[in-house]
């Protein structure tokens, strides 16, 4: 099945139009083409950005209609798109020229170490380093070493290439060993295969690549092994970068005000570590249709299924313009088919409200008893954007809830199938709590007017999530299979139940681009779980100093 894609991939590609690769998640970008998106979205409307990763091309393309135009930008606001030019340099005709290039070669670009400007051929190369060091109160150091380089290459601008390698050894925190690392189903969060490093630390490979083409004008293809994100919020309760990369098949259609994306991938399944082996694979296929009702207002269908079979990808899966759910029936219901919705709001050009809505399994009748049955399973998103605070530019606040039912996401594992829950690589798919929980975050983002080389970040988590006891299942845990019968409580289930863990995270960041895409990182955080087992109340501070080169700074928590 693989080779097939990868054929279909190749010939399509030889007679694609121009195409740009994609921004890596969680860069500095997003939260700047978010404000964008608020604040001149009715003057510029921006492509559909409930669909992530975004086109360099495209971000080049907006980032330089607003740079030239004539409205007044602020100070922040104009740095921040400056970085958007330099960063996209390929797409751009200006913004990209080092004055003082070492030896006429290095860094003749502000953004790439070494670079390639032909008519047939394009190439950036730059390097990926970062070393985070945070010594844990009461406990060991915890670190983040990175090592690697990224390379993005074009063919005459109409085939794409991109390349992302980069060598990790890591130290987590104490609560993220205990509750990620060293639990039934080991991981390290958001990456795959990892090795033990010396005590308590990790050894692993990051990698990403694929290729991007047109087909024609406005219909784009991408093939390879990376991350994908549905949605407008801190998290995403369809689709997240929660999980390591996967090797996936993505198709978009963008046309008038419509954007449609299917993406066929390939999956892990859960495993325990231990002797090399084949690990059993999963599929998955995932539909999500966007509509731009007016320059303020966005809505979106999705939805998705995990499919387990011993044969490979179900062919039935393939037709992009079907309803997963039919098909699901008509093949004896084996696998997990889940259908979700969203929605983006603009107001007044200063706030954003956003939501996702996520069903698995729903049964009206027993929903209008509200007797809690198992297997109305959902789960709710709500979320607020507010910039220039109090009238203060790049002053920036969000607010975010979520909410999922118990034991949406998992699978009751039927016909002998290997589980098809909503996991990759031994974790979750959408949001890393899995289910059975509800979450308010709180974060606070500013630049200075005077330095805006300098962002300053606030972020507070609260969430509650109810595990799963020996020899009880309260949907919590979405690695175990789940039916009407095994389930503790057919009904009065809610969302808690089980033993909860209650927690609590606040951490304070600073970060100081002192070149492009170098900075200089300083953080406090400080977690706290207080759970309905004493023994299990844990609370931990660390302090961390760090600089890093290409890349995003990782979070600690979850």
């Amino acid at each position: 099945m693989k080779y097939t894609i990868a054929l279909a991939c190749l010939f399509f590609g030889l007679y694609s139009w121009g195409q740009g690769t994609y921004t890596p998640l969680n860069t500095d970008s997003y939260h700047e083409m978010d404000r964008l998106d608020i604040q001149y979205g009715e003057i510029l409307p921006m492509p559909h950005t409930s669909v992530k990763p975004y086109n360099k091309k495209w971000l080049a393309e907006y980032a330089e209609s607003m740079y030239n135009s004539n409205i007044d930008l602020s100070p922040q606001t104009s740095f921040n798109l400056e970085y958007i030019l330099n960063d996209n340099s390929e797409w751009v005709d200006s913004f990209n020229v080092s004055k003082k290039p070492l030896w006429k070669i290095i860094y003749p670009e502000r953004a790439s170490l070494f670079s390639v400007n032909t008519k047939a051929f394009t190439l950036r190369l730059n390097p990926v380093v970062q070393m985070h060091f945070a010594p844990e109160l009461d406990n060991k150091l915890t670190f983040n070493i990175v090592r690697g380089f990224e390379l993005r290459a074009y063919i005459k601008k109409r085939l794409g290439f991109y390349f992302h390698l980069g060598s990790t050894l890591m130290r987590y925190p104490s609560f993220v060993r205990d509750e990620r690392v060293n639990r039934t189903f080991e991981n390290v969060p958001g990456e795959g295969y990892f090795k033990t490093y010396k005590e308590n630390g990790q050894d692993y490979f990051s990698t990403r690549g694929y290729m991007t083409f047109n087909v024609i004008e406005h219909l784009d293809f991408q093939f390879g092994y990376d991350k994908n994100f549905i949605g407008n919020g801190y998290r995403s309760m369809l689709l997240s970068d929660n999980a390591a990369a996967s090797l996936f098949l993505k198709m978009n259609i963008r046309v008038w005000k419509i954007n449609y994306q299917s993406i066929f991938t390939e999956l892990t399944g859960q495993y325990s570590r231990g002797l090399d082996r084949l690990l059993d694979k999963k599929y998955g296929a995932f539909h999500h249709l966007n509509f731009s009702v007016t320059k303020w207002l966005d809505i979106g269908v999705f939805e998705g299924v995990i499919m387990s079979r011993s044969d490979g990808f179900e062919l039935h899966y393939l037709n992009p313009l079907i309803f997963y759910r039919s098909i699901e029936q008509a093949l004896g219901s084996p696998d997990n088919a889940i259908i979700g919705f969203d929605y983006k709001a603009n107001v007044a050009k200063t706030a954003q409200f956003y939501g996702q809505f996520v069903m698995d399994e729903f049964n009206f009748s027993q929903i209008s008893q509200l007797n809690g049955w198992w297997g109305n399973k959902y789960a709710i998103q709500q979320g607020f954007k507010y910039i220039n605070v109090g009238g203060v530019n790049n002053l920036d606040l969000q607010l975010e809830y979520n909410m999922a039912r118990p034991f949406i996401y998992t699978h009751s594992g039927k016909n002998g199938q290997q589980l098809a829950n909503y996991t990759h690589y031994n974790q979750e798919l959408a949001h890393p709590l899995g289910a059975n929980f509800r979450e308010t975050i709180g974060i606070v983002k500013y630049q200075p007017a005077g330095l805006p080389e300098l962002n300053l970040q606030l972020k507070y988590i609260n969430a509650v999530h109810g595990n799963d006891t020996t020899g009880s299942l309260y949907g919590g845990d979405i690695f175990q299979t789940s039916n009407g019968a095994l389930a503790t409580n057919e009904f009065d289930n809610w969302v808690g139940q089980g033993t909860a863990y209650r927690t609590n995270f606040i951490e304070l960041m600073a970060s100081y681009q002192f070149w492009h895409n170098m900075y200089a990182d300083f953080n406090v955080s400080y977690r706290s779980v207080n759970s309905d087992i004493d023994e299990e109340d844990r609370s931990v501070v660390w302090i961390g100093v760090g600089l890093r080169m290409n890349v995003a700074f990782k979070p600690m928590h979850y």
